[in-house]
């Protein structure tokens, strides 16, 4: 028997290749999840949500979520927006309503690890635009300049992950109009949207008839397997999306839908958590921040949003460079391979740990080069 050939071209995801090799004494620096743990508040809220429905909400989720979660956007909670199971799932409704074969879809390089599989998934084809070093400033031009009639849908992610940058309004409309010009979809990922540091990053919501917004409570609320998020664009570009949601998981969770409407009905407390999350990732930064420029060296700008540094290493090999980590070393983070062609010779430390860890695991990382003369 063979597989499907849509998945000729798939692979795990390197991330899941390097946290293949952890022991009880790696230290992880690597995988993309919030080290804060919920508060008393969060609990007894979950506590309420457990005792809520158990049935099936709505396909695209009950509308009183999707009132609260369109609050203050353009955006119709009836027609607009859709409570997916997590961003990944609304990228895969996504992809699956709007790519066929024939399509490219413009794809940020580095960028995060799901877009290019999606893509080929789909039938279409990956094309790739530059980010560049050091700052990792998203450039409209290099976006326009790889746009042709075959373009189905641009990615933008802001936060970045891997990078942590973040993009500019004016580079964000500039990108959104020449793709309503273009006649093609614009995704902004927008799951880091509220870790950020000195300012909040702007959103594409409303920048056109053509953006659709992936967002949700993974990374702000440190619900990752709670698996809640959603999509919201203009009520034709997403029928589609719906149609196809329903038939990928029917409904997000009904549980999880209760507590995010809890978490966005608690405006001071949310308020609240928010900043105390912000204040706890800025502590954590600054500690990746010192521990990179002692132990390995290396001087970066400071990660505008997201909890992730991209960070430069002496080593053409990343992957057999952070393997080697991982076994000899103790310590997990991910080739910058993992994000595209572009991040060979970086690797993606998180620093979403306690700042003694970060610290450990990054002289870790120091020591292991001295040791090999690096």
């Amino acid at each position: 028997m063979k597989s499907a050939s849509r998945l000729d071209q798939i692979e795990l995801s390197l991330i899941r290749q390097i946290h293949a090799l952890a022991t009880p004494l790696s230290l992880n620096l690597g995988l993309g999840e919030p080290n804060i743990a919920p508060d008393e508040t969060l609990r007894e809220m979950a506590g309420r949500a457990a005792r809520g429905s158990w049935a099936y909400s709505p396909n695209a989720g009950t509308l009183s979520l999707r009132r609260r979660v369109c609050e203050g956007t353009p955006y119709d909670p009836a027609t607009e927006c859709c409570i997916t199971t997590g961003t990944q799932e609304g990228f895969f409704a996504l992809f699956t309503a709007w790519v066929e074969p024939g399509d490219e879809v413009l794809i940020p390089n580095p960028g995060f690890v799901i877009y290019k599989p999606l893509t080929l998934m789909t039938g279409g084809t990956p094309v790739y635009y530059p980010i560049e070093p050091p700052e990792w400033k998203l450039d409209a031009s290099a976006v326009i300049s790889r746009m042709t009639k075959k373009t189905k849908l641009i990615v933008v992610n802001s936060p970045s992950n891997p990078l942590g940058a973040v993009a500019g309004e004016e580079t964000l409309r500039e990108i959104a109009e020449a793709a309503r010009e273009r006649g093609c979809l614009v995704v902004s990922d927008e799951v880091y949207r509220e870790i950020w540091y000195e300012r909040k990053p702007p959103t594409m919501a409303g920048m056109g008839p053509n953006v659709v917004i992936a967002n949700g409570m993974s990374k702000s609320h440190a619900m990752t397997g709670l698996r809640l998020g959603w999509l919201q664009a203009p009520a034709p570009v997403m029928e589609p999306i719906l149609r196809s949601h329903q038939y990928i998981t029917t409904c997000a969770s009904v549980f999880s839908q209760s507590l995010a409407e809890m978490i966005l009905e608690a405006k001071e407390w949310n308020a609240g958590w928010l900043a105390s999350l912000r204040s706890a990732f800025g502590a954590q930064r600054e500690a990746a921040l010192y521990a990179i420029r002692n132990e390995l060296g290396t001087e970066i700008a400071p990660p505008a949003g997201a909890f992730y540094t991209f960070v430069p290493v002496p080593s053409c090999d990343t992957l057999g460079f952070t393997k080697a980590l991982a076994t000899e070393a103790g310590v997990l983070i991910v080739p910058g391979t993992a994000f595209g062609s572009a991040g060979e010779g970086f690797v993606r430390i998180s620093y979403a740990a306690a700042p003694e860890q970060v610290a450990t695991g990054i002289e870790r990382i120091g020591r292991w080069l001295n040791e090999k003369g690096r």
